[in-house]
């Protein structure tokens, strides 16, 4: 059975509506690696608890995608790609970043988790 879809006024798309936490910068370099098992080096621009925003040429990535993120070779998080522009790309985490993994934990202000 199908329901009538409320209509909602749109607000202006603005990079302040749009997010759901906050960002914060966070340039280190990392690799992202695709379930093929292709790599490619790239910068982490900014992180949140739930995703981030990298940089990276890699023809590979596309928007459905899902790659993992490593800042380290032992610390990697699960990711879907939600858009990929002009060399850089943004990503959701599956998983909200763990408590555990302090150097992820560490680019964000740990406080307000």
């Amino acid at each position: 059975m199908n329901y009538p879809l409320a209509r909602f006024e749109a607000e202006p798309d603005t990079d302040e509506n749009r997010r759901r936490e906050p960002r914060f910068n966070a340039v280190s370099d990392a690799t992202i690696t695709n379930m093929t098992g292709k790599t490619a080096s790239t910068l982490l621009i900014d992180i949140s608890l739930h995703g981030a925003c990298i940089r990276c040429d890699a023809a590979w990535l596309r928007p459905g995608s899902f790659v993992k993120i490593a800042i380290t070779e032992d610390d990697e998080l699960d990711a879907v790609v939600r858009w990929v522009r002009d060399g850089s790309a943004g990503m959701e985490f599956l998983n909200p970043v763990p408590a555990n993994r302090e150097a992820w934990r560490a680019m964000m202000d740990a406080e307000n988790f």
